[in-house]
């Protein structure tokens, strides 16, 4: 990713974000500062006319119809911010917070929110100088992230706490020690740092980062499975892949095709099924349909990105603030619902799969040899068969990923006087996305470790294929140093850990 991210008047990228998530520092380029200018004259010329703008010369949201004292006007800016304060939980990750301001500052050089240049200067100084507001976790019902986002303009008025470094330091102090001023916020600058939907926004592009990664994980897991099973490559042969024209099938038979490439149990019609279970035989479909649904969710994010949010909005070509709900990103959340039911049936079949694992495994122990418990010679489970003991944690997981495909958008009540009477719980859902996708990533692992039990005879491991032998060797590198008596969730956690290293 890049260490530098210029932020111009051109489309930004799902890319951008993550990189200033993960540390790169911003600059804005010369367009973006004109667009900046041309949209903050539009909102300096209404207030000059004294036209009634909501939340700029009015009062916001059930007391939008009262007009504002203009010679107040900028020194009821902090206050917007601070009523809007009322976030709760534990703090969102840095990652997540710098990914929220990010959005946030893209989202003005759009040319939609009309704030002041000090504004925008001032959240990039948070941004580049690695001072990050502490922003609770909950407090949003997806119409505008505004009781987190008003941590962040906390924090440019040198208000609140923030992390430095790890450090939790006064958002005074911090500015100070970096050089920084306290941003002297103009009208309509507190309704700006507030509105929009940055950290749903953030939270969401930072999701679907992982869950590409762990579908590419999901597709090499399986590949080890036919290891395992002696599965029939069939169901990856590229007559069958194109056909239906999805482009998530066709790179999740590419991906467990290149994987067997070289194995010996799938180049030989010996011992195959002309069949498999149907939780193996459709495996591109349901987990091509998930990567589909996953890259639609990722569009839906991109053109929130880029698409300017605010309320009222700066329209430049007739020099007018209009009153509208683009701070409604329901594609986004109802895209991540999607993508819940869509992880719900891959897990569905890695639950399933694990059934045949087992009974593949099971059937090729030797009955006059000690049970698998005891053939370390100490009296406890080898590392290997963690994820024998493990299955039912897998069934009882598998659970709460089918509760959690469950609907949330549905469920937020009418606030504030019956004005604000539907929001989409954008942010909630993106979390409950998060969860799931740690849930499978628990029943991928787990998967992962039955079918390793199956191939740990070294003769066995020469004839893997290249992509299948890769990951066994990452497995069996994980387990080398755990000692008998490892309880099986610790193993996990190392395999997992090691398969994050290893497949990033």
């Amino acid at each position: 990713m890049s260490s530098h991210v210029p932020l111009s008047a051109d489309p930004s990228t799902l890319d951008d974000v993550l990189s200033v998530a993960h540390g790169a520092s911003v600059e804005l380029t010369e367009d973006a500062l004109a667009v900046i200018q041309d949209s903050r004259r539009v909102v300096d010329d209404a207030v000059a006319r004294g036209e009634a703008v909501y939340g700029v010369t009015t009062g916001l949201g059930h007391a939008r119809n009262e007009r504002l004292p203009a010679q107040a006007l900028i020194e009821l800016q902090p206050l917007f911010v601070a009523m809007h304060l009322g976030a709760i939980g534990d703090p969102l990750r840095v990652e997540v917070v710098r990914g929220a301001m990010a959005v946030r500052a893209i989202g003005f050089v759009r040319g939609g929110a009309g704030v002041s240049l000090g504004l925008v200067d001032g959240l990039i100084g948070l941004l580049n100088n690695g001072i990050t507001p502490v922003v609770p976790r909950q407090g949003s019902v997806g119409a505008g992230d505004l009781s987190q986002m008003a941590i962040v303009g906390q924090a440019l008025l040198g208000l609140g706490d923030v992390d430095v470094d790890g450090r939790r330091l006064p958002a005074g102090q911090a500015l100070t020690e970096a050089g920084l001023a306290p941003v002297a916020m103009q009208p309509k600058d507190g309704l700006a740092i507030v509105a929009g939907n940055a950290v749903s926004l953030a939270a969401g592009i930072l999701v679907i980062d992982r869950l590409r990664w762990l579908l590419r994980l999901a597709d090499l897991v399986v590949a080890v499975g036919m290891e395992t099973t002696n599965g029939n490559p069939s169901i990856v042969d590229p007559a069958v892949a194109g056909v239906r024209g999805s482009p998530g099938q066709i790179a999740t038979s590419t991906a467990i095709r290149e994987a067997l490439d070289g194995s010996i149990s799938t180049s030989s019609q010996a011992g195959l099924s002309v069949q498999d279970p149907l939780t193996l035989r459709v495996v591109p479909q349901v987990h091509g349909a998930c990567r589909d649904v996953v890259e639609a969710c990722a569009a839906a994010l991109l053109a929130e990105l880029n698409a300017p949010s605010d309320n009222p909005m700066v329209d430049r070509a007739s020099g007018r603030l209009i009153s509208n709900g683009n701070f409604h990103p329901m594609q986004v959340a109802l895209g991540f619902e999607s993508v819940r039911v869509a992880l719900g049936h891959v897990g569905l079949l890695a639950e399933r799969r694990m059934g045949h694992l087992w009974d593949a495994v099971v059937a090729g122990f030797d009955p006059g040899a000690p049970p698998p418990a005891v053939q370390d010679g100490d009296g406890g489970m080898p590392p290997h068969f963690a994820g024998l003991n493990l299955r039912y944690a897998a069934a009882a997981r598998y659970t709460r990923l089918r509760a959690l495909a469950q609907p949330v958008t549905l469920d937020v009540p009418v606030l504030d006087l019956g004005v604000e009477d539907h929001a989409p719980n954008t942010l909630e859902s993106v979390w409950a996305t998060d969860e799931a996708a740690d849930v499978l990533e628990q029943l991928l692992a787990i998967e992962l470790l039955i079918a390793v039990v199956g191939l740990m005879d070294p003769g066995v491991r020469t004839g893997l294929g290249r992509g299948t032998a890769e990951l066994v060797d990452q497995v069996h590198a994980a387990l080398a140093d755990v000692v008998p008596g490892t309880p099986p969730n610790d193993i996990l956690g190392l395999v997992i850990t090691r398969l994050r290293e290893a497949l990033s």
